[in-house]
């Protein structure tokens, strides 16, 4: 089991994102239920503490916006906004890059270009992960401009 801590991207973006989706494309597409935004990765035992610190900072308008590769097999969509502060915060290191992951396999099929509606985060999730499922652990508030 290892740890991480996310941002879930609201139901109506997952979506938008997926509505423009080639599934017919021979890749090992990723269920959209599982998309996030990676803050940090804890490894075998998360930081509880440092999670909790996340109660209340301050969560940024963001987008999902056009794709990009890892290694050229790793199919993700971007993320626009200002998330280095939170995920900073969180524990991330110099090597982070906001995204979702999409699908595995991927060799450069063109995608189309893309931009969902804004959203803003409310909360962070310590998630668990074993076996491929996850499962939330523990929540925290995230400020927004509802909540300010």
């Amino acid at each position: 089991m290892s740890f991480f801590t996310a941002l879930f991207p609201p139901r109506h973006v997952v979506e938008e994102l997926d509505a423009v989706l080639d599934r017919s494309l021979d890749i090992g597409w990723t269920r959209p239920g599982k998309w996030h935004i990676t803050l940090c990765f804890h490894g075998d035992t998360p930081d509880e503490e440092r999670f909790r610190a996340l109660e209340g900072w301050p969560a940024p308008e963001l987008r999902v916006k056009n794709f990009g590769h890892f290694r050229g097999t790793i199919l993700w969509a971007g993320i626009d906004g200002d998330l280095i502060g939170l995920a900073r915060a969180a524990g991330a290191d110099d090597n982070w890059k906001a995204h979702l992951t999409l699908a595995y396999g991927y060799r450069g099929q063109p995608m189309p270009g893309f931009e969902s509606s804004p959203w803003t985060p409310t909360e962070a999730v310590l998630v668990s992960s074993a076996d491929g499922v996850y499962t939330p652990v523990s929540r925290v508030g995230l400020r927004t401009s509802a909540r300010r």
